[in-house]
């Protein structure tokens, strides 16, 4: 797997198939991620693209780098894109997360090739045009329902629990989605309350003070848009090993790459490779002559269970036979 870089502002491109002698000439697929190769969201899926297609197609990734560059720089970056994928007329195009696909989708539809999207957490109501016959994929959308019910399976006390995220895009769309405007809701007889912010003190004293208020386990969605007093942007996994530190109650995750030493415990998780591996069968069943148009887009598939063995020591998490034998661990 190779990556070349384009110039410091510009794409990088990463080629993650490779053709050899006698399987024929390739499909041409480009792949284009709203954040960068070496974020764990972003392998991961890659990864399940290359298992999944990397025999028959050469794919070429993009990468939009959204998290590392200025917001005001996204659509320049996206033109750069655009002509590049111009160049390189690929059969059908791949998109990963809504801050890709919010600038690119449309425009690549217009140019007559194919789109499928996954991780993107919007729907009708933000993208009008993913109605467009050549756009189709992969909407992500967190288990809340079933974490609720595992959660009441392995936790001693389970009457109040908190979904605590960012106050970002991804966390409003999906919130949105599942909860409308209410911020809490009777779950299979758990009360369920929702806390969205972008403030650093806020996050972490939702969860010090978390037991004092009676709740019992708190699960995090995503925490990437969140900054300190000083306007600073807060990393994720420091934040996250500072919640571990404060916490007086179970932390649970709605993602898996939330989840290990010192983060989340675990969860019934949205899984990037398992959004990968749809997606991948979905553009190969498009590659293959199945028309687009007579694919309408899907919610995620295939979550799983993922645990931290540390977490589930320090929380004193027990699982039951059979979701253990269903349950990667880490660690």
């Amino acid at each position: 797997m190779a990556i070349r870089t384009v110039s410091r502002y510009m794409l990088l491109a990463l080629c993650i198939g490779c053709a050899t002698s006698n399987a024929g000439p390739l499909k041409q697929v480009a792949v284009i991620q709203s954040y960068h190769p070496q974020y764990n969201w972003d392998a991961q899926y890659l990864q399940a693209l290359q298992d999944n297609m990397g025999e028959k197609c050469q794919l070429t990734a993009y990468s939009m780098d959204t998290k590392q560059l200025a917001k005001s720089d996204w659509p320049e970056k996206a033109a750069e894109i655009q002509q590049s994928i111009r160049r390189l007329a690929p059969e059908l195009v791949i998109i990963g997360d809504d801050n890709a696909f919010s600038l690119m989708a449309e425009s690549i539809a217009g140019m007559g090739i194919p789109v499928v999207f996954l991780g993107v957490n919007g729907g009708r109501a933000q993208y009008p045009f993913i109605d467009n016959p050549l756009i189709t994929g992969v909407l992500e959308r967190p288990f809340f329902v079933q974490n609720v019910r595992h959660m009441r399976k392995v936790l001693k006390r389970d009457k109040h629990f908190l979904i605590l995220t960012d106050d970002s895009p991804t966390m409003n769309n999906a919130i949105g989605e599942f909860f409308g405007d209410a911020r809490t809701m009777v779950i299979h007889g758990t009360q369920v309350d929702v806390l969205m912010t972008n403030n650093r003190e806020q996050w972490l004293h939702a969860i010090s003070s978390a037991s004092e208020r009676g709740i019992d386990a708190v699960i995090v969605g995503t925490h990437h848009t969140i900054h300190d007093h000083n306007g600073q942007h807060v990393s994720p996994d420091a934040l996250m090993n500072e919640a571990w530190g404060q916490a007086k109650v179970p932390i649970f995750s709605l993602w898996d790459i939330f989840v290990g030493e010192h983060k989340a415990a675990g969860g019934f998780t949205v899984s990037a490779y398992q959004e990968g591996v749809t997606a991948s069968r979905l553009a190969m069943m498009i590659l293959n002559g199945t028309p687009i148009s007579s694919i309408k887009p899907l919610n995620s598939l295939s979550g799983h269970y993922v645990y931290s063995r540390k977490g589930m020591q320090h929380w004193n998490i027990h699982l039951s036979s059979l979701t253990a034998s269903q349950t990667t661990f880490i660690e």
